[in-house]
């Protein structure tokens, strides 16, 4: 992606990080792969994914709030479930804002469960699995 045009627009409903440009670079300089979801012309939310032998690590921003409720959430996580499968990885983990409860109620209706683990040195981002066959 190429980071002089992303949509910043994007990641201003998201309250679970300081979404900059500096940001979103550090976050690929560590080896998540950033990717838009689209819908027309516009974005409608931004995917973070990546990989590790056995585990596909995710996370994403919130979908934009003209766009919520349209089901563009259960497509990023079949997208999700169809990249590990792509990539014959079984483990999905799923990093969630502990008090995003739209989040964790999807998490939850897509087989994930909650593994006590967080995000880094931050215990607002809650880690979810899924084992996917």
């Amino acid at each position: 992606m190429d980071l002089a045009n992303f949509d910043i627009q994007v990641f201003t409903d998201s309250q679970d990080q300081q979404w900059n440009i500096d940001n979103i670079r550090r976050e690929m300089k560590t080896g998540w792969k950033l990717y838009s979801v689209t819908f027309g012309n516009d974005t409608v939310a931004a995917i973070f994914m990546k990989n590790d032998k056995d585990s596909l690590f995710t996370k994403n921003t919130p979908i934009k709030l003209a766009f919520q409720g349209n089901g563009f959430s259960h497509r990023i996580k079949d997208f999700y479930e169809h990249e590990a499968t792509r990539l014959s990885i079984k483990r999905l983990v799923n990093y969630c804002p502990v008090d995003n409860f739209r989040m964790i109620a999807l998490n939850e209706s897509h087989g994930y469960r909650k593994t006590g683990n967080s995000l880094g040195d931050s215990r607002s981002i809650v880690e979810w699995e899924k084992i996917v066959s």
